[in-house]
């Protein structure tokens, strides 16, 4: 599997595009920046889902462009997340001031859960604690971690939904699945579970 990353301006938010032998799937697009938009316009019949870790604005505001470009692409977000998707006071466009074009999903997942596209397994990790419904999508050794983790850090908890304590348990579920995974989260640089193993203090005081 091949990760390219695609960096939004406005909060420099990380949008991913996984690109396996049978198909591609989108993780969190953000913001509708030219170089997004032309890769889903040359791969639009390639493009099997749109992932969705949560549903805050700055993750989901270029989703209805590119269900546009490719309306076959399955929207896909967690049924705690999915059930306010166009609330602007729970996605935080009004709190920012940003519009977001209204769409719905087109599957509503829940923890366990398995997406497949060909021979690959998506596996779907509810994470709680950032927002109610956020989740975490776990690609043979590859995690796409939202806003739950980041390198040396973890998402905030203060925004309508959050909560800490659900958080430091997502957390310690993150911490305690075996083995090392590549993680590719919602903002910064990519980074190892076994880094944050031993050197984000969220974690490894958990």
């Amino acid at each position: 599997m091949t990760v390219k990353t695609f960096v939004g301006f406005n909060f420099p938010e990380n949008c991913y595009a996984a690109i396996l032998d049978d198909g591609i799937f989108i993780v969190d697009p953000g913001e509708e920046i030219n170089e997004l938009i032309n890769f889903v316009t040359e791969n639009k019949e390639n493009i099997k889902y749109i992932l969705l870790t949560h549903l805050h604005f700055d993750h989901i505001r270029a989703v209805a462009a590119i269900k546009r470009i490719c309306p076959h692409a399955k929207i896909v977000i967690h049924a705690l997340d999915g059930n306010a998707l166009n609330d602007v006071n729970y996605n935080l466009s009004s709190l920012f001031g940003f519009s977001i074009e209204k769409f719905n999903p087109d599957i509503i997942c829940n923890d366990n859960d398995v997406i497949n596209i060909g021979n690959t397994e998506i596996k779907v990790m509810h994470t709680p604690g950032h927002t109610r419904g956020s989740v975490c999508y776990i690609v043979n050794d590859i995690i796409f971690s939202g806003d739950t983790l980041f390198e040396r850090s973890c998402g905030r908890t203060d925004f309508p939904g959050g909560d800490y304590l659900a958080l430091s348990s997502s957390l310690q579920k993150l911490k305690n699945l075996s083995g090392d995974f590549i993680v590719y989260s919602g903002h910064g640089n990519p980074t190892t579970l076994n880094a944050e193993r031993l050197h984000n203090p969220y974690i490894r005081n958990h």
